[in-house]
Protein backbone atom coordinates (compact mmCIF):
# COMPACT_ATOMS: atom_id res chain seq x y z
CA UNK A 1 0.00 0.00 0.00
CA UNK A 2 1.68 3.46 -1.05
CA UNK A 3 0.75 6.45 1.37
CA UNK A 4 0.45 10.55 0.52
CA UNK A 5 -0.69 12.68 2.85
CA UNK A 6 -3.05 14.45 0.99
CA UNK A 7 -6.04 13.85 -1.14
CA UNK A 8 -7.37 14.81 -4.42
CA UNK A 9 -10.22 13.31 -6.68
CA UNK A 10 -8.51 13.36 -9.93
CA UNK A 11 -5.05 12.40 -8.83
CA UNK A 12 -1.41 13.35 -9.36
CA UNK A 13 0.12 14.76 -12.83
CA UNK A 14 3.45 13.61 -14.57
CA UNK A 15 5.98 16.66 -15.06
CA UNK A 16 7.90 16.79 -18.12
CA UNK A 17 11.22 15.84 -16.02
CA UNK A 18 9.26 12.43 -15.12
CA UNK A 19 8.36 13.19 -11.50
CA UNK A 20 4.84 12.42 -10.71
CA UNK A 21 3.45 15.54 -8.55
CA UNK A 22 0.03 15.59 -6.69
CA UNK A 23 -1.35 18.48 -4.86
CA UNK A 24 -3.98 17.64 -2.31
CA UNK A 25 -6.02 18.18 1.30
CA UNK A 26 -4.78 17.18 4.15
CA UNK A 27 -5.05 18.27 8.06
CA UNK A 28 -1.42 19.06 9.89
CA UNK A 29 -2.13 20.30 13.29
CA UNK A 30 -5.50 19.75 13.40
CA UNK A 31 -6.39 22.35 10.29
CA UNK A 32 -7.59 21.63 6.66
CA UNK A 33 -4.25 22.26 4.61
CA UNK A 34 -3.01 21.70 0.75
CA UNK A 35 0.05 20.06 0.42
CA UNK A 36 2.10 19.64 -2.63
CA UNK A 37 4.30 15.85 -3.02
CA UNK A 38 6.57 14.40 -5.01
CA UNK A 39 7.61 11.03 -6.51
CA UNK A 40 10.04 10.31 -8.36
CA UNK A 41 10.12 6.60 -8.06
CA UNK A 42 6.62 6.03 -10.37
CA UNK A 43 4.89 6.44 -7.06
CA UNK A 44 6.09 3.99 -4.96
CA UNK A 45 7.40 6.62 -2.06
CA UNK A 46 5.96 10.58 -2.18
CA UNK A 47 6.98 13.16 0.01
CA UNK A 48 5.90 16.44 1.00
CA UNK A 49 7.86 19.38 -1.32
CA UNK A 50 5.26 22.20 -0.77
CA UNK A 51 2.29 23.82 0.69
CA UNK A 52 -0.51 26.04 -0.52
CA UNK A 53 -2.33 28.40 1.21
CA UNK A 54 -5.08 31.08 0.37
CA UNK A 55 -4.30 34.64 -0.42
CA UNK A 56 -4.72 36.57 2.93
CA UNK A 57 -8.90 37.41 3.77
CA UNK A 58 -9.96 34.25 2.43
CA UNK A 59 -8.42 31.52 4.89
CA UNK A 60 -12.12 30.70 5.07
CA UNK A 61 -12.40 29.60 1.60
CA UNK A 62 -11.56 26.09 2.50
CA UNK A 63 -9.27 25.45 -0.62
CA UNK A 64 -10.14 21.60 -1.67
CA UNK A 65 -10.63 19.61 -4.29
CA UNK A 66 -7.35 20.71 -6.42
CA UNK A 67 -6.27 19.69 -9.72
CA UNK A 68 -2.93 21.19 -11.65
CA UNK A 69 -0.90 21.34 -15.03
CA UNK A 70 2.04 21.65 -15.78
CA UNK A 71 2.65 24.21 -18.81
CA UNK A 72 4.78 24.40 -21.99
CA UNK A 73 7.36 26.67 -19.73
CA UNK A 74 7.22 24.72 -16.69
CA UNK A 75 5.23 26.64 -14.78
CA UNK A 76 3.05 24.82 -12.85
CA UNK A 77 -0.53 26.15 -12.56
CA UNK A 78 -3.40 24.82 -9.66
CA UNK A 79 -6.77 25.38 -9.05
CA UNK A 80 -9.25 24.54 -6.42
CA UNK A 81 -12.59 24.14 -5.37
CA UNK A 82 -13.67 26.65 -2.41
CA UNK A 83 -16.57 25.66 0.31
CA UNK A 84 -17.63 29.10 1.46
CA UNK A 85 -20.74 28.67 2.96
CA UNK A 86 -23.05 30.72 0.40
CA UNK A 87 -22.76 28.81 -2.47
CA UNK A 88 -22.58 31.94 -4.89
CA UNK A 89 -18.72 32.56 -3.38
CA UNK A 90 -17.93 29.07 -4.83
CA UNK A 91 -15.34 30.32 -7.18
CA UNK A 92 -12.43 28.78 -8.26
CA UNK A 93 -8.98 29.80 -6.53
CA UNK A 94 -5.87 29.54 -8.49
CA UNK A 95 -1.90 29.54 -7.45
CA UNK A 96 1.09 28.49 -9.30
CA UNK A 97 4.47 27.48 -8.89
CA UNK A 98 8.06 28.20 -10.74
CA UNK A 99 9.83 25.91 -9.04
CA UNK A 100 8.42 22.54 -9.33
CA UNK A 101 6.09 22.28 -7.03
CA UNK A 102 8.09 23.35 -4.07
CA UNK A 103 6.76 27.28 -3.37
CA UNK A 104 3.43 28.26 -4.44
CA UNK A 105 1.97 31.91 -4.70
CA UNK A 106 -1.32 32.44 -2.45
CA UNK A 107 -4.65 31.06 -3.85
CA UNK A 108 -6.29 34.10 -4.99
CA UNK A 109 -9.94 33.92 -6.63
CA UNK A 110 -10.93 34.03 -10.18
CA UNK A 111 -13.96 34.83 -11.59
CA UNK A 112 -14.73 30.74 -12.90
CA UNK A 113 -17.87 29.31 -10.43
CA UNK A 114 -18.01 26.39 -10.69
CA UNK A 115 -16.19 23.24 -9.59
CA UNK A 116 -14.23 21.21 -8.81
CA UNK A 117 -12.23 21.76 -11.74
CA UNK A 118 -10.40 19.15 -14.05
CA UNK A 119 -7.26 20.81 -16.20
CA UNK A 120 -5.06 19.75 -18.83
CA UNK A 121 -2.69 21.39 -21.57
CA UNK A 122 -3.70 20.95 -25.32
CA UNK A 123 -1.50 19.94 -28.05
CA UNK A 124 -1.15 23.65 -29.24
CA UNK A 125 -0.14 24.48 -25.29
CA UNK A 126 -3.49 26.53 -24.51
CA UNK A 127 -4.96 25.37 -21.06
CA UNK A 128 -8.38 23.79 -20.37
CA UNK A 129 -10.45 23.96 -17.26
CA UNK A 130 -13.81 21.94 -17.05
CA UNK A 131 -15.95 22.18 -13.98
CA UNK A 132 -19.32 21.98 -13.05
CA UNK A 133 -21.80 24.44 -12.04
CA UNK A 134 -24.08 24.07 -8.84
CA UNK A 135 -25.44 27.51 -9.26
CA UNK A 136 -27.79 28.22 -12.26
CA UNK A 137 -27.38 27.91 -14.73
CA UNK A 138 -26.48 24.08 -13.87
CA UNK A 139 -24.69 22.08 -16.13
CA UNK A 140 -20.84 21.47 -17.43
CA UNK A 141 -18.44 24.17 -18.47
CA UNK A 142 -14.86 25.05 -20.13
CA UNK A 143 -12.60 27.76 -20.38
CA UNK A 144 -9.75 28.16 -22.05
CA UNK A 145 -6.01 30.05 -21.85
CA UNK A 146 -4.15 31.29 -24.30
CA UNK A 147 -1.64 32.55 -22.26
CA UNK A 148 -0.77 30.01 -19.15
CA UNK A 149 -3.54 30.57 -16.94
CA UNK A 150 -2.55 34.24 -16.45
CA UNK A 151 -6.30 34.71 -18.21
CA UNK A 152 -9.14 33.13 -18.90
CA UNK A 153 -10.95 32.90 -22.04
CA UNK A 154 -14.91 32.92 -22.06
CA UNK A 155 -17.01 30.09 -20.54
CA UNK A 156 -18.36 27.60 -22.96
CA UNK A 157 -21.20 25.07 -21.54
CA UNK A 158 -20.82 21.60 -22.34
CA UNK A 159 -24.16 20.33 -20.96
CA UNK A 160 -26.78 22.17 -19.55
CA UNK A 161 -28.61 20.45 -16.34
CA UNK A 162 -31.90 20.81 -14.45
CA UNK A 163 -30.49 19.94 -11.11
CA UNK A 164 -27.25 21.01 -9.55
CA UNK A 165 -26.41 17.24 -8.57
CA UNK A 166 -23.71 17.03 -11.48
CA UNK A 167 -20.11 17.28 -12.21
CA UNK A 168 -16.30 15.63 -11.34
CA UNK A 169 -15.53 16.33 -15.05
CA UNK A 170 -12.25 15.07 -16.72
CA UNK A 171 -11.06 15.73 -20.08
CA UNK A 172 -8.57 14.01 -22.60
CA UNK A 173 -7.58 15.21 -26.35
CA UNK A 174 -8.37 12.88 -28.70
CA UNK A 175 -5.66 12.03 -31.81
CA UNK A 176 -8.06 14.15 -34.00
CA UNK A 177 -7.54 17.03 -32.00
CA UNK A 178 -11.72 16.45 -30.31
CA UNK A 179 -11.54 17.11 -26.77
CA UNK A 180 -13.57 13.72 -24.95
CA UNK A 181 -15.27 15.36 -21.21
CA UNK A 182 -16.87 12.85 -18.98
CA UNK A 183 -18.90 13.57 -16.01
CA UNK A 184 -22.27 13.24 -13.99
CA UNK A 185 -25.56 14.28 -14.46
CA UNK A 186 -28.46 13.31 -13.09
CA UNK A 187 -30.92 12.54 -15.19
CA UNK A 188 -34.61 13.94 -16.05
Amino acid sequence: KIRVEGTAPHGPIQLQDGRLLLIGNTVIDGKPAVVAEESGDDGESWSVVGRIQATPGHENAHLCEPHLVETASGRIVALFRTEYPDRIRRVLFQSHSDDGGKSWTPAQPTAIRGFPPHLMRLADDRLLVVYGRRTEPFGEFARVSRDEGNTWGEEMMLSPSHSSDLGYPASTQLADGSIYTVFYQIAR
